[in-house]
């Protein structure tokens, strides 16, 4: 199976091929812009197809990244999937924004996927690797669901974490403010056992969102559709939020 994947949910358009059959990452393209997603990633897609030498046609599943994230870069990246799969029915498989970017982290015990909301408010899940002797996991574990919370409640997790596992790997758009503000309430600390993730592994990543697609269309016989897609905010849009306290 060939899926195309995209991620418009933050400041870096991506896009990517997998080939399932061969395990292969055939191609990405990634770019950390200022620029509108709408603008950049069709062209982006249709240059990826072209270099793997592949047209829309030859796509056996499209992944799109469905939040949480930016309200207009997720439906960006929604319609266009939809538009491209209702040509001819393909199936469509909604990621998590969250544990895309956790994908990248491989062999890690205890993985937190965080993108900044504002203040101290977070998007965050816990992810984790369950390595055994003689077993070596192909996909990631979720340990908890994608939720909006405050740096305190995840500070709790940590501590807790830090009492009983030990390291902790920080990942997604917002792991440099959220390492910044647990810094600045443990200023008696000499070091910590947060580790934030590299840069190149860090920001939204179209093969991150194949990856997870691939490991729901290894588990389920009947994959959903184009008119599947719904973006997941985790809070109520701005604009929904001013008729609210009208």
């Amino acid at each position: 199976m060939r899926i195309l994947g995209l991620d418009t949910s933050g400041k870096t358009a991506s896009v990517a091929v997998l080939d399932t059959e061969k395990n292969i990452l055939l191609g990405e393209h990634s770019v950390y812009t200022s620029r509108t997603h709408s603008q950049i990633i069709m062209p982006m897609c249709k240059n990826l197809l072209t270099e793997c030498n592949m047209t829309v046609k030859d796509v056996d599943c499209f992944a799109v990244a469905v939040g949480p994230g930016s309200y207009t870069g997720l439906r960006i990246g929604i319609g266009a999937v939809q538009g491209m799969a209702m040509v001819n029915n393909t199936p469509c498989i909604g990621v998590s924004t969250l544990e895309a970017m956790a994908n990248r982290i491989f062999d890690a015990e205890n993985i937190l996927s965080v993108i900044h909301a504002r203040g101290d408010l977070f998007y965050a899940a816990w992810f984790s690797y369950q390595i055994y002797m003689y077993y070596d996991p192909t996909y990631i574990d979720r340990e908890t669901p994608d939720e909006l919370q405050t740096f305190e409640e995840i500070e709790k997790v940590v501590e807790h974490i830090h009492q009983h596992s030990g390291h902790i790997i920080v990942t997604g758009e917002g792991a440099e403010e959220f390492i910044r503000q647990y810094k600045a309430s443990h200023e008696d600390m000499k070091e910590t056992l947060l580790r934030i993730a590299p840069p190149f592994l860090r920001l939204q990543s179209a093969a991150g969102i194949c990856h997870s697609a691939a490991e729901y269309c290894a588990s389920h016989k009947e994959l959903p559709t184009a008119s599947d897609l719904t973006a997941s905010y985790l809070q109520a849009v701005q604009i929904q939020k001013k008729k609210n306290d009208k």
